[in-house]
């Protein structure tokens, strides 16, 4: 049957006890939990256990961090954005290892507000000098130190296996609170427009980064001032050579080598706990990726070939609307990835309306040899919910 973890927000734990949900849990089908224990700001209504229009903060850590696990140079997450103890945790860890229930740490690494404004300048920080003060630089070796941090924080609390989610860049319109962008934008300006030209970035190239920045920031001016003259053409590699030049091509690996370096990093501390890691890849939910979204990884600086080798499980978001193209999305998975696979759906609107459809999701996935599903957002489902879930388990 296979594993089937609920991506679970700590809400559920702050409403019920951990003796109460967890058995709930394992009656669906449920063998563990993906517990948001360092998340971003968002505004949820939730469902399961009663209305409730609930606030998550940006950044927060929901547990107390062990400081002594971050490195001397490393960002630490203040304390106004930590709960004060532990007890939430250890209660949820203590009664699923009792019941031989997964607890895997979900955390949200470089999407992060509240050290951003913090700390703009370790921030992705574009060619004109704008901070997108919602994304954190991989490439800073402060936040090089956080990301070290708080994996060893999170790895020696008793979990099963650390997911890992936005460990990578993001694009221009990436999870701001009420964005404005008055203008109409092509792929390429959206990317050129939010690559990253901090200091560690342009330090991490071994060309002349200052020059390509300014390169970028003399293209993107004319359709900043007038109109945008790549509406249209697709964002691949080969466009931004001919559009740039081609030196923006070993920019882009550079960057790319950065962040599965520091996938190698997470890698070595799970692996001296005992645990695996588990890589959130958010790729499905590129624009036009369809049914390829591996080809479209570069975008936010994954290479595949790279990140295949520095995790244990890939675990794509196949929100798909239909089973054949959940199917398809499997299949090019499977072809393209050695790792283990563990894929995502949303038992819910707007992916899901009927248990039939969800039931033909799941068998889909396992006509494609892929046995493990995690399901999203546990806090946000309806009863209905569940019950469907639970077809789809037993009947996959």
């Amino acid at each position: 049957m296979g594993r089937h973890n609920a991506f679970t927000f700590p809400y559920t734990f702050f409403r019920q006890s951990a003796a109460q949900v967890i058995p709930e849990l394992q009656s669906y089908g449920f063998t563990g939990i993906n517990l948001a224990l360092n998340y971003h700001a968002s505004r949820d209504f939730l469902l399961r256990q009663g209305p409730a229009l609930e606030y998550l903060a940006d950044g927060f850590h929901y547990y107390a961090p062990n400081r002594d696990t971050y490195p001397a140079q490393a960002v630490q997450p203040d304390p106004k954005d930590c709960l004060t103890d532990n007890q939430m945790l250890d209660d949820v860890i203590e009664v699923a290892s009792a019941r031989g229930f997964e607890v895997n740490a979900w955390a949200v690494f470089m999407h992060n507000s509240a050290i951003g404004f913090q700390y703009p300048k370790l921030t992705v920080t574009n060619c004109f000098g704008n901070h997108f003060l919602s994304e954190l630089c991989p490439s800073s070796p402060e936040i090089a130190g956080y990301i070290s941090g708080l994996s060893n924080d999170l790895a020696s609390r008793g979990i099963t296996a650390l997911a890992i989610e936005s460990l990578h860049f993001h694009g221009a319109h990436h999870g701001e609170h009420h964005e404005r962008f008055f203008l109409e934008m092509s792929e390429i300006t959206g990317f050129l427009l939010s690559l990253c030209f901090c200091a560690s970035c342009i330090a991490n190239f071994v060309g002349d980064g200052a020059a390509l920045r300014e390169r970028a920031a003399q293209l993107l001016r004319p359709s900043l001032d007038e109109g945008d003259e790549w509406l249209g053409v697709e964002l691949t590699k080969e466009n931004l050579a001919s559009i740039v030049g081609e030196e923006i091509l070993g920019y882009l690996i550079s960057r790319e080598e950065i962040v599965a370096q520091r996938y190698r990093e997470v890698k070595a501390v799970t692996a001296a706990y005992g645990l695996r890691t588990k890589f959130i890849d958010q790729a499905p939910l590129i624009p036009t990726s369809v049914n390829a979204p591996l080809a479209k990884s570069w975008q936010v600086g994954i290479d595949n070939t790279l990140i295949d080798q520095a995790v244990d499980i890939y675990e794509p978001l196949m929100y798909r609307a239909s089973a054949e193209e959940v199917g398809a999305l499997a299949s090019h998975y499977r072809s393209e990835i050695s790792s283990e696979i563990t894929a995502i759906l949303r038992p819910t609107y707007p992916d899901n309306d009927s248990q039939e459809k969800l039931g033909a999701k799941a068998k889909a996935l396992h006509d494609s040899a892929v046995h493990d599903i995690d399901f999203y957002l546990l806090d946000a489902m309806r009863p209905r919910d569940l019950e469907w879930i639970k077809s789809a388990i037993l009947s996959s």
